[in-house]
């Protein structure tokens, strides 16, 4: 499983434009094509979830993810903020890149944790750098991610 197999032009957001962590997500989820009523269940799972602890992992990176009853299918999105959005990270520094995953409750090959975990490796890799701020559109993020991936499996 890559995490680039899941990103299209459509799930990456270049400038989100929010400054806090509920209106960031809020933006982000807005592009889901899911009905104004499921979107708002989909921001609920997502907010019940940092209630138990701040997806901000730190170095400027989020991956908040929940499981929600309106998806039939493992989602992702990503999104930039070249300005920062307070996100209460575990550092207490802003976010700059959001990688945002949605499951459906019922995943029995665990594609949701594999793909948590692929990211958290990939955020060591993006840190260092700090080139997917530079990105000029929506192709070179995902350019970007896969020549990471790339790395990573030459790795191994």
């Amino acid at each position: 499983m890559n995490i680039s197999s899941f990103l299209k032009n459509e799930n990456v957001i270049l400038n989100i434009k929010s400054k806090t962590k509920d209106k960031a997500l809020e933006e982000v989820v807005n592009k889901i094509d899911l009905s104004k009523e499921k979107k708002e269940l989909v921001l609920l799972s997502l907010k019940q979830r940092e209630v138990l602890g701040t997806t901000g992992i730190g170095n400027g990176i989020a991956i908040p993810h929940a499981r929600s009853v309106v998806l039939n299918k493992l989602c992702l999105y990503v999104g930039l903020s070249t300005s920062g959005i307070e996100y209460d990270s575990m550092d207490g520094k802003p976010v700059h890149i959001l990688f945002l995953i949605i499951a459906p409750p019922l995943d029995t090959s665990n594609q949701y944790l594999i793909l948590l975990g692929k990211i958290a490796s990939l955020s060591k890799k993006l840190v260092k750098k700090k080139d997917y701020l530079k990105v000029a559109g929506e192709e070179d993020l995902i350019n970007l991610i896969k020549k990471y991936e790339s790395d990573m499996e030459d790795e191994l």
